[in-house]
């Protein structure tokens, strides 16, 4: 035994450690170092609970843990917990409301098209508009509320959410961040994280998606063609697949030469499967990154993150190929470590993992196209 070597160390704070350690797990020997304190475990059937007990009671004095294997037993280190800065909340609302106005310029823009008035009896664009605002902040933040529901479950604090603008025109929004202020403690719990997002957003994502599809105009290609004599050719405008098979299940085309109209309704969840699909992919710190930093570990987590990277650049999304590349080399390759990296993870979550990467192909655009003018 070494640890009463360190003189240097309150006596009190080092024995109030050992103890919190000793009431869980069969101690080896300990020592300080980097001004840390270790502990030698023996490994513990009952590894995930206990130390999830320890990071608990050790957080009520200001301390977090951290567990890995060495050898035929595990190492505990122990940090003194910094102080959780508060605040952020100004950030938060100039942020969103430079997304609102974004949301809303780009709304105006997509509703003022002149054809709308001539297939749609007393059409306001500015009804639209709001329509189209409500609903893709609605996804957004619904998206981010699952985080928000599933951090406060597990008893983390996380920050406000942090919307991104985008370029009205384009793409109105980038999304939604939001920080945790503490490490996530087991693989369960940074899957959770992970998952939570895009299952809440998703949701959202489809409530928009049938009223767009129910609402969205049907008309004759007749009337089709005579709109592009009087407004020019309509483009082509890619959808998800899983948008396509909504839009085939609620509304019937009727038989004959007919076409469904794209509504600024429709781009609103399209862009929500854009932000859900991007999320879903297992690269860097995006949502799925961290359900394959759960699942995979830190090593595969990597060779999954330049696969993805090298999917969105072969699939025509280049510029955020490129972003997640560049964060992932300034980030130094990481993803998000939970404390107990030792731990295994539930086989449903393992599941749920290879469902929601095939579902993020689903949820991406591709040449299905629908008639736009």
């Amino acid at each position: 035994m070494r640890g009463m070597e360190y003189s240097g160390y309150p006596v009190d704070e080092f024995e109030a450690l050992y103890t919190e350690v000793s009431r869980l797990f069969n101690i080896i020997d300990y020592y300080q170092y980097n001004g840390s304190y270790v502990f030698k475990v023996e490994y513990d059937k009952n590894l995930k609970t206990k130390f999830n007990k320890l990071r608990e009671t050790l957080k009520n004095i200001g301390y977090i843990p951290l567990i890995d294997k060495e050898g035929d037993h595990l190492k505990i280190t122990i940090y003194k917990f910094g102080e959780i800065k508060a605040g952020g909340e100004r950030r938060a609302l100039y942020l969103f409301l430079a997304t609102l106005a974004t949301i809303l310029i780009d709304g105006y823009i997509r509703s003022s098209a002149p054809f709308y008035y001539d297939i749609i009896r007393g059409y306001n664009p500015w009804v639209m508009t709001i329509l189209y605002t409500v609903s893709l902040l609605a996804i957004i933040g619904i998206h981010e509320l699952g985080h928000k529901i599933v951090l406060s479950y597990y008893k983390i604090e996380a920050s406000l959410p942090n919307f991104i603008p985008g370029i009205p025109g384009i793409l109105p929004t980038f999304g939604a961040v939001i920080s945790q202020r503490e490490v996530p403690a087991n693989r369960d719990i940074l899957f959770d994280t992970g998952i939570s997002g895009p299952i809440a957003g998703l949701i959202a994502t489809i409530l928009v998606s049938i009223y767009s599809a129910l609402t969205a105009p049907i008309i004759s290609m007749e009337t089709y063609k005579m709109l592009e004599l009087k407004y020019g050719p309509g483009t082509p405008f890619p959808v998800p697949p899983i948008y396509s098979f909504i839009i085939h299940l609620v509304r019937k085309v009727p038989e004959g030469d007919y076409v469904i109209i794209v509504t600024p309704l429709v781009w609103a969840a399209v862009v929500g499967f854009l932000i859900t699909g991007l999320n879903l992919l297992p690269a860097w710190q995006l949502d799925g990154g961290h359900m394959a930093r759960a699942v995979v570990g830190e090593k595969y987590h990597s060779i999954l993150t330049i696969i993805s990277i090298g999917i969105l650049m072969v699939t025509g999304y280049m510029l955020m190929g490129f972003l997640v590349l560049i964060l992932y080399f300034l980030s130094g390759g990481r993803g998000v470590r939970p404390l107990d990296d030792v731990s295994g993870i539930a086989l449903w979550r393992k599941i749920l993992f290879i469902i929601f990467f095939a579902l993020a192909f689903l949820c991406l655009p591709i040449q299905f196209p629908l008639p736009q003018i």
